[in-house]
């Protein structure tokens, strides 16, 4: 689209909008992406300091630096980034997270007890070809949230109703180590007539013991994943709210409940449940999950595999069920106009600097072995997914030994626990799923370290492990 030189002219001087120019603009706006990434994982799965990373390198990525594999970046079309959560009534703690990374000694961010989010604009140029005539540079915005991972795994009681959950909840709790370790909560219920009157009082005796109890559960040795409700170990501005007044009811279940007392505690509980799915757990899906078109899901393997049979088990049984609450299929126009659908999922294997770099191969594999069954649902929806292990902010470095004359691959770095800085081999990640002898024959011992100080400048490519490909995989065909 042209304009004549001399009725050009005549269009400035009166001081009328040059319109092809105008028009360029407008197409793209009107063509500018947002994409909201659901950064998805249990309680200590790494969520924050992914977030922290990412955004971190993102912010740099105009440079071209230390992301090679994001293609857009390592193309030098990534013009400048902007971080735009100031204007979040909970903007995601970034500098806070850095400043901690940077000082001497440095240390991992504490534990997310609140929402946060941020928002990213990512200005680029676009690849030349047929993009090019709407326009050479085009922003795309990404939004993040982080969340307590607890609140996550209580979006399935959605679809349940109270007696299910409770039932649902007998079956865990009738094996170790839950039955051991709730064995003075479950004998307390045995003395309960779930039926006659009762105080609140009474119910907030047996809340809190529970509470007590998923605290104690979710601790070491234990390292339980399922843990509902949430909101009892993470209450954020819940503290103190009689919505959190909820327990499962695991023994002595009424037979005739529907001639409850008004005020006994199995009304109360089953209001309280009922109160607590739509005011608490439902808003925070509807909120926040509802319209993710891409999702990464972290997974600390590592963790499992040195906490024993119980533990990898009690995960895998939470990734299964946790999966099943998101909407997966084919994210169409219509579809994402009237059902907006996540359509790419990456699995992620955190701590991939907790293992020498032969085993990241071992990694993506055993990963993969534990969500094989809801990998496999979602390509039957056709959602795109992949498993990857990466590390968001490398700890350790590279090392050798010599064993009986011949190398062997190490890691050098510093002790989460103690601060002590030792050089050792971690051990192998088993590519089948481990069986019962190898559970019981003290196989897995792999350490957690401290993090390596993160600089004040420029980033590069040895300050993480394949978060440039994951970036690519979630990000990359958008730009």
């Amino acid at each position: 689209m042209s304009i004549p030189k001399k009725l050009g002219g005549l269009i400035r001087q009166s001081g009328l909008p040059d319109w092809p120019e105008q028009f360029r603009m407008s197409m793209e706006r009107g063509l500018e992406q947002r994409v909201r990434l659901a950064v998805t994982g249990l309680s200590r799965s790494g969520k924050t300091v992914f977030i922290s990373s990412l955004a971190h390198h993102l912010l740099q990525s105009d440079q071209g630096r230390s992301l090679p594999f994001f293609v857009a970046a390592s193309e030098g079309r990534i013009i400048g980034t902007r971080d735009l959560s100031t204007a979040s009534a909970t903007p995601f703690p970034l500098q806070q997270s850095l400043t901690g990374l940077q000082t001497s000694p440095p240390h991992w961010p504490d534990s997310t007890e609140a929402l946060s989010e941020i928002r990213l604009a990512l200005r680029y140029r676009r690849k030349p070809g047929l993009g090019r005539a709407l326009g050479e540079h085009s922003t795309l915005y990404l939004d993040l949230i982080d969340y307590p991972g607890e609140w996550l795994l209580d979006l399935p009681m959605l679809t349940l109703s109270f007696e299910q959950w409770c039932k649902q909840q007998q079956a865990l709790f009738a094996s170790a180590p839950r039955a051991e370790a709730a064995a003075d909560w479950i004998s307390c219920q045995h003395e309960v007539d779930w039926l006659a009157p009762a105080s609140e009082s009474q119910r907030q005796r047996l809340a809190e013991h529970y509470r007590s109890l998923l605290q104690q559960l979710r601790e070491p040795p234990h390292n339980l994943s399922l843990l509902q409700p949430g909101r009892l170990l993470m209450p954020a501005e819940l503290a103190g709210s009689s919505l959190l007044d909820l327990f499962p009811i695991i023994r002595n279940w009424p037979e005739e409940p529907e001639n409850a007392d008004p005020s006994s505690l199995f009304t109360q509980l089953q209001q309280a449940y009922n109160e607590y799915c739509e005011q608490v757990v439902r808003p925070f899906y509807q909120n926040h999950f509802r319209h993710f078109d891409r999702q990464i899901v972290l997974v600390d393997c590592l963790k499992t595999l040195n906490s024993g049979e119980a533990c990898f088990n009690d995960m895998q049984l939470a990734l299964t069920t946790l999966l099943h609450s998101f909407q997966y299929g084919h994210n169409s126009l219509l579809r994402r106009l009237f059902r907006p659908r996540i359509n790419r999922v990456l699995f992620a294997a955190t701590k991939a600097d907790h293992v020498t770099a032969n085993q990241h191969h071992n990694l993506d594999q055993f990963l993969r072995l534990m969500i094989e069954t809801a990998q496999r649902e979602m390509r039957f929806e056709q959602v795109d997914t992949r498993c990857l292990a990466l590390s968001s902010l490398r700890a350790t470095e590279a090392a050798q030994a010599r064993l009986d004359g011949q190398h062997l691959s190490c890691l050098r770095g510093h002790r989460k626990d103690t601060g002590e800085e030792i050089a050792l081999f971690p051990g192998e990640v088993p590519i089948e799923l481990p069986r019962a002898e190898d559970w019981n024959s003290d196989r897995f011992r792999f350490v957690d370290f401290a993090p390596r100080p993160l600089p004040v400048g420029p980033l590069k490519p040895e300050h993480h492990i394949r978060l440039d490909q994951a970036i690519e995989y979630l990000l990359g065909d958008l730009f």
